[in-house]
């Protein structure tokens, strides 16, 4: 946890802190913002019937971060992947919906490449692997 002050206390950080990245990560799954940015966020109002359940969705945008080491810092940007989505662990009665870009690359051939992967979703579904444990855990839903 960041050195952060205790609540109505006037000490100073001693260390850099974003409050933003410090809840988010209350959120998102483990260990996601070392990989990747938070870009966007947005609500969105439900306009289809089949669900019911939610009125709102929740939808965050994150994107790669470079962390290429040293011995790969030749290779050129080439954009982004096409976004995962991954549906995680409603938040406040709102769907909450990841929208996930990995970095592309060029090598010196101009070999398009990407360099990490990442197990973004349970196999077989676009659900978090936190959230499809759980719903397997404690529920008849059966996931693959």
């Amino acid at each position: 946890m960041p050195d952060t002050p205790s609540h109505g206390s006037s000490t100073k950080r001693s260390t850099p802190f974003n409050i933003h990245e410090y809840v988010a990560t209350f959120f998102l799954p483990d260990s996601m913002l070392d990989y990747f940015d938070i870009v966007w966020a947005e609500e969105k109002t439900i306009t289809r019937k089949h669900d019911e359940r939610y009125k709102t969705e929740f939808h965050m945008f994150l994107d790669e971060k470079d962390n290429r080491p040293e011995e790969l810092k030749s290779l050129r940007p080439n954009g982004f992947t096409e976004e995962t989505v991954i549906d995680d662990f409603p938040v406040r009665n709102r769907k909450f919906i990841l929208h996930v870009r990995r970095r592309r690359w060029l090598d010196d051939d101009e070999h398009s490449i990407v360099l990490n992967v990442y197990q973004l979703t349970a196999d077989g579904t676009r659900l978090s692997e936190e959230f499809a444990s759980f719903l397997k855990r404690s529920s008849s839903i059966i996931i693959p």
